[in-house]
């Protein structure tokens, strides 16, 4: 099949490049844009059953003036010192100014003698929105708001700051656009800078970044019309990781392609002719490998969490676009250039000394040591990811000149941090609420160790509703928090008013559901993705003990990637803790993306293996052929994945590094040394039930050329 496309390609490349330009216009001109459909609301994400939800709905059908989003416009000095009576007057007056203003999407500023903080140093406002977390009036109003506070207290010795979760998610966003920006100029830098060291063409250098963002711009329009027919929305977070998953993986599949196509001009094959050979020979590869990553994205629909399976649509067609494009636009632009691809060096000659020869024959004399050292590093690294803590902190994990984290920081050196997003306590009965039990709900809550105040309770017009706003002693983000409101405060609430539905809400509550599903999604989505990548390895490799061990290396392999992740961030970086997020992602990058050097690596032991070569020999081969296509590929991508770390996002750069630790671990040591050192040492029980003998007369893999066992060249 492959042989057959390859051919096609090469034969009519300009009719592949046209059809490509049709359908790629078609999708940009006329496809949704995908911003319309992207959320960064947590409850958002939440399947309705969940308490949060229950308790936002009751507020939005008895208190729809207060439970839309919220805000905390925090004033102080610009000294930082006490707030005089006049000043207070000043702050405490900008509440009405505000109201009179009647900013488009803010229902209340309200003040009150609460409000000043008890060491005179901050006067906090509330600001009630018309709208949740994310609506575009929300969003507007937020920097509107800004802006008619700043104005107000010109020509005064005070300062204002909006925080609050309105406020946050408009600064997550902009933050997360310019993270996008970064993250691109980074990675056509990285992909420029090692392509060109690699190849030594400025052709080779610049072809996978014009193609890939075409694919970029293509796969953002299909996923807005996944968004739209099926009804979804998706995290801020997808344009950063399709930017890096796209150029990352494209670039992997265009070095596979480059490498072996070279090898094959090396060998004196005709360019076409070599090109032919090299995609039939490399696209089994890469349709194995784009389709372990899709299965292994795929998993993520099995999450009940949306901020996890609204990612596996994107990241598939993102994928799956790349497989098309790694089969025909980048052989069709290859052959259109063929002539002047390695311009101006040419393809070069295969030295007679590498580093991957003697790699090889390291290996292959030596596969028990190998095996033992590799197995022992990854062993010792992946002990310390039993030390990972998470964190919910969204508001932590952006820059710290964010001006939502700044007017927080200012806020909770005065106030209780939980003034910030104070958890509500619904009440909704049959019938009117005795006022009794309300007391006793209000005192009981009071008595909740983490509470700092409790508010009294406010009724509904018809009395069959009531909400009490409580304020935690710690950051509403903090895991003290999320412990509070699951260990002490709902199971308080639930048992202080007997025959009313009583349903706790809020920002920290909503997290709470969020730590809760991710644990039941993690279980879920874990055994679900190595079942996954098993099959497809199985049916790649047509053998069982081979799949066995790619996917225990690279079980292994996240493993050590969180303990490493948990040295740098934990005790080194003294991180109170990682994103929840990181270790599911992680994993499901590592264990698909991680793998395609394992097959790229395994598939060529086993054509060697096929062939009729002994165990040490195909592993000495592949090694020596294939080492430097997966190491060169590997560092790549990893270093496509690290340009995270410049977004000053604390989540990104976690997920950022992991990968590119993963990444590095899987294609410079898995790949060519562990597992070529495992198929020594099982021999031919790594390949059962494969046999040279029996597989050699109907295999279509391309017998290994004998100059490649005598040069030991390197790609």
């Amino acid at each position: 099949m492959f042989a057959v496309l390859a051919r096609v390609v090469a034969a009519h490349p300009w009719r592949v490049v046209v059809v490509w330009a049709i359908a790629v216009g078609a999708i940009i001109v006329f496809a949704p844009n995908l911003s319309d459909h992207t959320t960064g609301n947590q409850q958002d994400f939440l399947p309705s059953s969940f308490e949060s939800v229950d308790a936002q709905n009751i507020g939005n059908e008895y208190f729809p003036a207060t439970a839309g989003a919220t805000g905390t416009l925090v004033v102080s000095r610009t000294d930082g010192g006490q707030l005089s009576p006049a000043d207070q007057q000043t702050a405490l007056g900008l509440a009405t100014t505000l109201q009179n203003d009647k900013i488009p999407g803010v229902t209340t500023v309200t003040a009150g003698p609460q409000s000043v903080a008890p060491d005179d140093e901050v006067v906090a406002l509330q600001v009630a929105f018309d709208g949740q977390p994310g609506d575009p009036d929300v969003d507007a109003a937020v920097p509107a708001v800004r802006d008619a506070a700043s104005s107000a207290l010109t020509n005064t010795d005070l300062t204002s700051g909006l925080t609050g979760n309105a406020a946050i998610l408009v600064d997550s966003n902009n933050a997360y656009n310019d993270a996008e920006r970064i993250i691109t100029i980074a990675t056509v830098i990285v992909i420029l800078t090692t392509l060109g060291i690699l190849f030594r063409s400025p052709l080779i250098a610049v072809l996978p970044v014009i193609v890939i963002a075409v694919v970029f711009l293509t796969v953002r329009g299909l996923t807005a019309w996944a968004t739209q027919i099926f009804d979804f929305e998706v995290s801020t977070t997808l344009d950063a990781i399709l930017v890096v998953v796209l150029f990352g993986v494209g670039t992997d599949y265009t070095v596979f392609l480059l490498f072996r196509y070279r090898e094959h001009l090396r060998d004196g094959e005709e360019r076409l002719d070599a090109l032919v050979g090299a995609t039939s020979a490399v696209g089994r590869v890469i349709a194995s490998s784009a389709l372990t990553v899709i299965g292994a994205f795929a998993a993520l629909f099995l999450a009940r969490l949306g901020s996890l399976n609204s990612l596996a649509p994107g990241l598939i067609i993102a994928v799956a676009v790349m497989l098309i494009t790694a089969l025909t636009l980048i052989p069709a632009v290859i052959a259109i250039g063929s002539k002047v691809m390695f311009w101006p060096v040419g393809p070069g000659h295969e030295p007679q000394r590498s580093v991957f020869a003697a790699l090889g024959r390291g290996v292959a004399h030596r596969p028990a040591i190998t095996a033992v050292l590799i197995g022992a590093l990854l062993i010792v690294l992946a002990v310390f990811s039993s030390g990972y803590k998470a964190t919910y902190n969204t508001l932590g994990e952006m820059p710290s000149d964010t001006p939502s984290q700044v007017a927080f920081d200012t806020l909770a050196a005065s106030m209780p941090p939980g003034d910030l997003s104070p958890t509500q306590v619904y009440v909704k009965s049959s019938g009117p609420i005795p006022q009794n039990e309300l007391a006793t709900l209000t005192t009981n809550l009071e008595g909740v160790p983490g509470v700092a105040a409790v508010t009294p309770p406010r009724i509904s017009g018809d009395g069959t509703a009531a909400v009490v706003n409580v304020v935690l002693d710690t950051s509403p983000f903090s895991t003290q928090a999320l412990d509070t409101i699951d260990d002490s405060l709902r199971p308080v609430a639930h048992s202080s008013v007997p025959g009313a539905v009583v349903a706790v809400g809020g920002q920290t509550a909503t997290l709470a559901d969020v730590r809760s599903q991710l644990h039941s999604d993690t279980r879920h989505v874990f055994p679900t993705a190595v079942i996954i990548v098993w099959v497809i390895l199985g049916a790649l490799l047509l053998a069982v003990l081979a799949p066995a061990n790619l996917l225990v290396s690279v079980f292994v392999t996240f493993a050590a990637t969180l303990g490493a992740l948990v040295i740098v961030f934990q005790h080194i970086l003294d991180y109170s803790g990682i994103d929840f997020s990181t270790p599911i992602v992680l994993y499901l990058f590592v264990v698909a993306i991680g793998t395609d050097y394992n097959i790229l690596m395994a598939e060529r032991v086993r054509e060697e293996f096929v062939a009729g070569k002994a165990p040490p020999d195909a592993a000495r081969i592949a090694i020596t052929r294939n080492g430097q296509t997966a190491a060169a590929a590997g560092v790549i991508l990893g270093l496509t994945f690290a340009s995270l770390t410049l977004t000053g996002l604390k989540n990104l750069e976690e997920l950022g590094a992991g990968v590119a630790i993963g990444v590095i671990l899987a294609s410079c040591v898995m790949a060519p040394m562990l597992v070529p050192s495992l198929s020594v040492l099982q021999r031919g029980a790594f390949w059962w039930p494969t046999r040279p003998a029996a597989v050699r007369a109907t295999s279509d893999a391309r017998p290994a050329r004998d100059r490649s066992v005598q040069n030991d060249g390197p790609d």
